[in-house]
């Protein structure tokens, strides 16, 4: 003999289970992805779609026997680890400028754990303006989505002050109160080191409330506070704000090397 079975379907019985009073309990386990921990030298590298968070970059420089190379460069934001073929490469990790790693886009104003802040305004659906008030020192970001894992990294790119820029800079420059802005450009001349002082500069475009930029118009030096990478180092620069927003501060990179016979001497950079 043949019986007929029937399915039931899912809701009606949970629906069955709970008119007879059986405790149903369902559980919904949501995994957020880790965060993107760096952006790894924005000078050198362009905003292109990031597959996956962890990219190595390797800053070369060839050097004739008897010359002296001298490269200064932003290695990139965040948590990375840097590492060099021969002596003559220093770091320096600071706050002077910021970028954040987020779950979604729009406005934000992320207060951190100084109680300084960091205001993110859109300009359009692919670009944003960083603000960090501590140094009143700010970034032009693209907003790149980093594969399937929901985060977006801002990352600074150079930019030509169109329009919308300009307004999107001025606003948040006007609702603050503020009549200047620096900005930095991630660009090769904005860094430079002089031999002669033992300086690093970091150069800065001046927006005024009013809408004019003069270019490379301020200028931030450091004499004294580089070390040496003599091994592999690690520069923690991320803060967490909560769940969703990550503040990442940059770390600047000098070769300065003499050399006793040719070499190509190299810096690697990763997000740690």
């Amino acid at each position: 003999m043949r019986y007929k079975l029937n399915r039931v379907p899912i809701p009606l019985m949970l629906a069955l289970a709970v008119a007879v009073g059986v405790t149903v309990t369902i559980i919904i386990q949501v995994t957020v992805l880790a965060p993107i921990p760096a952006v790894v030298a924005p000078i050198e590298t362009t905003a292109t779609a990031l597959d996956t968070g962890s990219a190595t970059y390797t800053v070369s420089v060839d050097v004739g026997y008897g010359d002296y190379a001298i490269y200064p460069t932003l290695a990139g934001l965040g948590k990375l680890r840097l590492e060099a073929n021969t002596t003559g490469w220093y770091y320096l990790q600071n706050d002077l400028i910021a970028t954040v790693v987020r779950r979604s886009t729009g406005n934000a104003e992320l207060t951190l754990s100084s109680n300084y802040k960091v205001y993110v305004r859109e300009i359009n659906t692919t670009h944003a303006f960083i603000l960090f008030d501590k140094h009143n020192t700010g970034v032009v970001a693209k907003k790149v989505q980093v594969g399937t894992t929901g985060w977006y990294v801002y990352h600074p790119v150079v930019t030509s002050y169109d329009t919308a820029t300009l307004n999107t800079i001025t606003s948040l420059m006007n609702s603050l109160g503020r009549t200047t802005i620096y900005v930095f450009q991630p660009k090769s001349d904005y860094v430079a080191y002089d031999s002669s002082t033992k300086t690093f500069s970091v150069y800065f475009d001046v927006v005024n409330s009013g809408g004019s930029v003069n270019s490379k118009d301020y200028r931030w030096d450091n004499a004294t506070s580089f070390a040496p990478i003599s091994a592999p180092v690690n520069a923690n620069g991320i803060e967490k704000i909560d769940t969703y927003n990550y503040v990442l501060y940059s770390t600047w990179a000098l070769l300065y090397y003499g050399a006793t016979y040719s070499v190509r001497t190299a810096l690697s950079i990763t997000p740690a």
